[in-house]
């Protein structure tokens, strides 16, 4: 029969042994077992009587008592020896716990060093030598705060910058080249409303001069977006041109055609072949013409005057030299949108080469 001192430590001993992290001696583990199998033999239930048949003498016989084998328990010999770090063994317990503070930190780690190194905005484009001294010239004016002039983007060798006035207050488009400087301001409000223009002539030949436009806009994180464009202009003609080459192309229509050249103007291209249009300078036609870089070109105008109508439309008719196919070119004009319509296989009754 276990004592009070016996069963108290017999119930630490097995909060020992089969606590979450307990642990026993071999000792401590035999002295366990001998504990248990005491408390056993004391609380052992008595065994069901067992009937016996009646003696012929009918006196009652005495019930005889069996004891049952105890319960098996788990070896407390087979638990693990105590840790010697308890740091050690509370991690290993908790190891998700642990697993997910590190993650939190290689994360947080990761985010401190993009705030501290990534990139802050767009990087300025490169310039060159020249254009260096140009923007050097544009920071040494002092009309613009230190440190916000950014080269963005380059419009047939004009350099258009970003800049901005009054310690932030005002964003600025700055247009420039060797000869000239354009520049253009205005709030960020009225920036982020409408933007910011601004516009550069740049001397290409004695005849010619390309005109460049540039258009600002700030992105939701005040960014800017910029757009650019560029046209030749001649002082002989209202007309624009993509490039030198293709008002060279015009002037020499006028003088194989007799198109008045202030009208002359591209419509459209099939491939790299230009389709024209102008004006008869002798009967004021408007006419369609097919590339013009040969002489007498395929070429067709209208037989009234010019608009005499809201909208009307020019068809000319192209057989191709290689395979025969016909295309039609059918250019609409007037009051009304103009555009120009290449049909290829064109079979109408009307087809012919001019």
């Amino acid at each position: 029969m276990l004592d009070a001192e016996d069963s108290v430590e017999l119930r630490a001993l097995q909060a020992r042994a089969y606590g979450r992290a307990g642990a026993l001696s071999d000792a401590e583990a035999a002295r366990l077992r001998e504990l248990e199998a005491a408390r056993t033999v004391e609380s052992a239930p008595p065994g069901p009587p067992e009937s016996t048949p009646a003696a012929p003498d009918s006196s009652p016989v005495a019930p005889v008592e069996k004891s049952l084998p105890a319960p098996s328990r788990p070896e407390p010999a087979a638990l693990a020896a105590p840790p010697r770090d308890s740091a050690f063994a509370a991690l290993r317990q908790h190891w998700r716990a642990a697993l997910v503070v590190t993650v939190i930190f290689v994360v947080a780690g990761l985010a401190a060093g993009w705030l501290l190194f990534a990139d802050r905005g767009p990087a300025p484009m490169p310039l060159t030598d020249e254009q260096q001294e140009w923007q050097s010239a544009i920071i040494a004016s002092g009309d613009f705060d230190a440190g916000s002039v950014r080269a963005m983007r380059e419009e047939e060798g004009v350099v258009i910058w970003f800049a901005t006035k009054k310690e932030g207050e005002e964003v600025c488009l700055v247009l420039g080249s060797a000869d000239a400087t354009a520049p253009a301001c205005t709030t960020r409000e009225q920036a982020g409303i409408q933007g910011v223009n601004a516009a550069l002539t740049k001397p290409v030949a004695d005849s010619q001069s390309y005109d460049i436009e540039a258009q600002m806009f700030l992105t939701p994180d005040g960014e800017p977006a910029i757009i650019a464009r560029s046209f030749i202009t001649s002082p002989q003609s209202t007309s624009t041109f993509a490039s030198p080459a293709e008002a060279d192309a015009a002037a020499a229509l006028a003088e194989q055609t007799g198109l008045d050249l202030r009208t002359i103007l591209v419509a459209g291209y099939d491939d790299d072949v230009p389709i024209w249009t102008g004006i008869d300078m002798s009967s004021q036609r408007y006419c369609l013409v097919y590339d013009g870089s040969m002489p007498d070109p395929p070429m067709v105008c209208d037989d009234s005057l010019m608009l005499s109508e809201a909208d009307s439309t020019l068809a000319l008719d192209v057989v191709g030299v290689d395979d025969g196919e016909t295309t039609r070119y059918a250019y609409r004009f007037g009051y009304g949108q103009q555009y120009l319509t290449v049909t290829r296989g064109w079979e109408g009754d009307d087809a012919a080469a001019e």
